[in-house]
């Protein structure tokens, strides 16, 4: 069952790397699709050397040994193409594989092949090129080329840039047919008569066709004056149509090439970006005040050679916390006095009671830790000795409590190191690809600063007041009072204003109040105290503070107090 498995694992792998290198080749698989190329290339030039009356006899022999060898080979690709293609779940089984041959590259290479047995069966013969059929067939062997190009990586590049610019192509294009046929028509009107070269509308199209595209034959030229000048006019109006389509193009497959050089740099961030992701995951995860993140340190559990065991961190834990529980009957067990070493040649000194405890060397440390990775036996058959050596073995100063500690710090540590490089590395990416990235990137700051600037401005303006052209159009009496105050309201000067005018009605109340009391003193006597009339308060009309006791209120009782006064003078 093993064995059968570790096989199917390698025809698996076999499968997917041969699959890769034909229909996904990097680095050195691209020699293969060179030499492949060279043979194509070499087939194709000495076809068209056998069409040449000097040559034809040598290249037909040398083209004959190509051809078995293209054979072979293709032959030989074809069915190792189809067997590899098994690898991927769409073209696994009878099904798939039939699936995989109707592609169109995979139907140009049968068509390829077929053809070329069958002009190696005729060239067997002595009778190569010797029909119009087999000449045919040579013709069908061009497609090899097209072959070249197996994931249609051009046509796709192609079809992208006229689907991206297929309004301003048709535009040109549509412009471009309306100059057409109105100079051959114009054309055809002029030089009908007088030239027989412009017999009919079909000959003056082909002339405007020919004379508007650059090609420029010369088989027919206008000779009346009308017809050289409506040709003349039309050709100058017509090319700059024409050629349109020639730059857009030109224009399309540079933006794009750009694009896709843009696009691979912008890839080259994922991993970086991923990388700087996972860093910060783990470092906020080994945080000691994050208990409850434990997927961290298993990772580093099980990596850590001195640390990584059959038993996990939960059964290390809870064979601590059992040894804690059954300490002191083990210590009540054990021998007065520890052992310095658990190894056997000590055990006689440690009985001594005289002997002193001494701390372990990092030897005793390293080739003691294989007792804290194994699991105490539990089986019946146990025997006393055994289960004291046992017991002493776990009696020792490394313990998982005391050593997880610095672990976990230094694994922090490593991880803050890990965090910044990743963020270095991530930074190192953001560099801009171009200039035009630069501009961009400028623009775009610039833009943000200016944002920034009008919105400070704004806020100054609401501190301070409204700006120059408010305040002109304010003293030209351009806005009501109304909306004069509701501007005043918002802005933190109109409030400073607003709190000065309440202040200054305030002291001009003091100030009566206080003349109010100088005249009481003044009058001598608490008889004549009623006599002084309470002075009257005028409403500050500039002012949105008013008091809550009216000055008709304060009026009365003063007349109150007078009368009160004088009644309780009576009686005395």
């Amino acid at each position: 069952g093993q064995r059968s498995s570790a096989a199917h694992k390698r025809y698996r792998r076999l499968q997917n790397w041969v699959y890769n290198v034909l229909e996904r080749p990097r680095g050195w698989a691209f020699v293969y699709h060179v030499f492949i190329f060279l043979l194509v290339f070499s087939c194709l030039v000495l076809s068209v050397l056998s069409t040449i009356q000097e040559h034809q006899e040598l290249a037909n022999e040398c083209l004959l040994i190509l051809e078995f060898v293209m054979i072979v080979v293709f032959g030989l690709e074809y069915i190792v193409r189809v067997w590899s293609a098994g690898c991927c779940c769409r073209y696994r089984g009878w099904q798939g594989r039939f699936r995989f041959a109707r592609k169109p590259f995979c139907v140009i290479d049968f068509i390829v092949f077929v053809a070329s047995v069958a002009v190696i069966a005729a060239g067997t013969q002595g009778n190569i090129f010797a029909t119009s059929a087999l000449r045919s067939m040579r013709f069908l062997q061009i497609l090899r080329m097209v072959r070249m190009d197996r994931r249609g990586g051009t046509w796709k590049l192609l079809g992208s840039v006229v689907y991206a610019h297929s309004k301003e192509l048709i535009t040109a294009w549509y412009i471009g047919f309306l100059v057409l046929i109105f100079a051959s028509f114009l054309v055809y009107l002029a030089e009908k008569d007088a030239n027989s070269d412009f017999s009919s509308y079909a000959d003056s199209l082909w002339w405007g066709t020919i004379t508007l595209t650059t090609i420029g034959y010369g088989d027919k030229t206008p000779h009346t004056w009308l017809g050289r000048v409506l040709a003349a006019g039309f050709a100058l109006l017509g090319i700059s149509f024409f050629a349109l389509p020639a730059g857009i193009l030109g224009s399309g497959f540079a933006l794009k090439v750009q694009e896709q050089h843009r696009q691979k740099h912008f890839e080259k961030r994922r991993m970086p970006a991923a990388n700087l992701i996972q860093a910060a995951w783990r470092l906020y995860s080994t945080d000691t005040s994050r208990a409850y993140l434990t997927a961290t340190w298993y990772y580093y559990d099980s990596i850590l050679p001195s640390f990584s065991s059959r038993m996990g961190i939960k059964d290390r834990i809870r064979m601590g916390s059992s040894q804690r529980r059954t300490g002191p009957s083990k210590q009540h067990l054990a021998p007065p006095t520890m052992p310095t070493s658990p190894s056997s040649e000590q055990v006689g000194e440690a009985t001594s009671p005289t002997k002193v405890q001494k701390s372990w060397s990092f030897n005793d440390r390293a080739r003691f830790r294989a007792s804290l990775r194994l699991k105490p036996r539990t089986s019946a058959e146990e025997t006393p000795s055994e289960e004291v050596a046992e017991e002493k073995s776990y009696q020792c100063e490394l313990t998982v409590d005391d050593v997880m500690p610095a672990v976990k710090t230094v694994i922090r540590s490593v991880r803050i190191l890990k965090f910044l490089v990743a963020k270095r590395k991530f930074k190192e990416t953001l560099r801009p690809y171009d200039v035009k990235d630069v501009i961009e990137q400028y623009s775009a700051g610039h833009l943000d600063m200016l944002g920034r600037i009008k919105s400070l401005q704004t806020r100054v303006d609401q501190i301070v007041g409204r700006g120059p052209g408010d305040r002109k159009a304010r003293e030209k009496g351009d806005k009501g009072p109304s909306d004069a105050e509701a501007v005043d309201e918002i802005s933190m000067m109109g409030r400073v204003v607003k709190v000065e005018k309440q202040v200054q009605s305030i002291e001009h109340k003091l100030d009566l109040l206080l003349g109010f009391y100088s005249r009481c003193l003044r009058s001598g006597t608490s008889a004549s105290l009623g006599t002084v009339q309470m002075p009257l308060f005028d409403p500050d009309i500039t002012s949105d503070y008013h008091s809550p006791v009216d000055h008709e209120d304060i009026s009365v009782s003063a007349q109150t107090l007078s009368i009160s006064r004088s009644v309780s003078t009576n009686m005395d």
